[in-house]
């Protein structure tokens, strides 16, 4: 990975060269830190001296996403602690009962979790029961958004399938197969239809094209908000970033 000092600081980047790409882009997020995209042929000198004419800006951007991921809760898997569900900081309430086995339920003030009394301090316990809670819950309700986004978009797709990706939100197949990821119900419900309806778009245009895009407009007029709140958010996705 390349990397420059700027004010005494490195900042390591990432670089994609591919025959898609038109122009050079350059964007700084959360979850993949500083990124290039550039056409093949490009010369590194060029993207070199791009990072350090915006080093500066760099910096601030870094800085900044380091502060707001100190304010934000720990993924933690204790009684009191906070889960993130539809883009909300949710308490997390355990309790012990005499069954031998685990319930999770969401109400209107928690995320309840009931244990056997000598599991609700074991933290890998909470964290497994949680996460084949939310793969139900995106089972349930992702093909559901789907098909009534597909309904209005008058578009057929093949099949739905939830899947745990870290880096991937979502995916089209050319056979009309759509793939979603599960910690989409972890984001807000605008941002979880607007991947859908992203994914969807792309029954048309299997590609990033301005049609492609215009699509998504019609159906999703603020696509750039939900695109930008993915790029600075999606670090606090990832629910196994911290040890309870």
């Amino acid at each position: 990975m390349p990397r420059l000092t700027v004010e005494g600081k490195s900042i390591d980047y990432q670089v994609e060269k591919t025959r898609r790409n038109r122009y050079v882009r350059l964007t700084v997020s959360a979850r993949h830190g500083v990124r290039i995209s550039a056409p093949i042929g490009t010369p590194d000198r060029e993207l070199h001296a791009m990072v350090r004419e915006k080093g500066g800006w760099i910096l601030d951007r870094l800085e900044q996403f380091r502060r707001e991921e100190a304010a934000q809760p720990k993924w933690r898997y204790h009684d009191g602690a906070q889960i993130l569900l539809r883009g909300k900081w949710t308490p997390l309430e355990i309790r012990g009962w005499d069954r031998r086995s685990g319930k999770i339920r969401l109400t209107k003030q928690a995320l309840r979790v009931d244990l056997p009394h000598e599991m609700c301090s074991d933290a890998v316990v909470v964290q497994d029961l949680f996460e084949r809670w939310l793969r139900k819950w995106a089972q349930q309700d992702i093909p559901l958004r789907a098909e009534a986004l597909a309904r209005q978009m008058k578009l057929r797709y093949s099949h739905v399938g939830i899947r745990d990706q870290r880096s991937k939100w979502g995916s089209c197949s050319s056979t009309g197969r759509l793939s979603l990821n599960m910690r989409l119900m972890l984001t807000p419900v605008e941002v979880c239809d607007y991947v859908i309806i992203h994914e969807l778009a792309h029954l048309k245009e299997l590609n990033h094209s301005r049609r492609f895009w215009s699509i998504v407009e019609r159906y999703c007029p603020d696509h750039d908000v939900h695109r930008k709140w993915l790029r600075e958010h999606g670090w606090l996705l990832d629910f196994n970033t911290e040890d309870a």
